[in-house]
């Protein structure tokens, strides 16, 4: 008895892992631990540690990013800026939503626009940002050039104005 309540446990863990794992299929690829520099942000260079982990039995992707500018003569002690998100599937919607919690005070909520998407190209669009100019968008690409090495792209919109590009960042996996 002991042995097939023990089976069950088991065959229902890896049920759980498995459907996460399927669930979010699209983001796989960025599972890990990365290390890069960023570029633009107000024409200053950063370095990058980013970090993609199920949390929450696997409910969640935890997104974590945490970017070390140098000091400039415009900001002369340097700045971090972190910020801390979660991606989930909203199954009413039948979508992803990628929560992002900034350091500075704004929350972006964006969802997965499969429809621009591909499996190399990961295209994230604001629905809702906290604490930003009224009727701004933003946009974050994550773009996948190898299983070892992706790109994000971070734009922004005032209203009545084009996407503008606020910065890039090149990452490689550290594990």
């Amino acid at each position: 008895m002991k042995v097939r309540s023990i089976l069950i446990i088991a065959l229902t863990i890896i049920t759980i892992k498995l459907q996460a794992q399927h669930k979010f299929q699209p983001f796989e690829n960025l599972l890990g631990n990365w290390k890069g520099t960023g570029a633009g942000f107000s024409n200053n260079t950063s370095t990058i540690m980013s970090s993609f982990q199920f949390t929450l039995n696997q409910q969640y992707i935890e997104v974590k990013n945490e970017s070390v500018f140098k000091p400039t003569e415009k900001n002369p002690t340097g700045e971090v800026h972190q910020d801390w998100g979660f991606i989930s599937f909203d199954k009413q919607r039948k979508l992803f939503v990628f929560r992002q919690f900034h350091i500075e005070g704004f929350v972006n909520q964006y969802i997965f626009n499969q429809a621009i998407s591909t499996p190399e190209k990961l295209v994230f669009e604001s629905e809702i940002i906290e604490n930003f100019v009224p009727g701004g968008k933003a946009r974050w690409t994550i773009i996948i050039n190898n299983e070892n090495a992706i790109e994000t792209i971070f734009d922004l919109q005032m209203p009545g104005k084009e996407f503008v590009c606020y910065g890039t960042n090149k990452l490689e996996k550290l594990n």
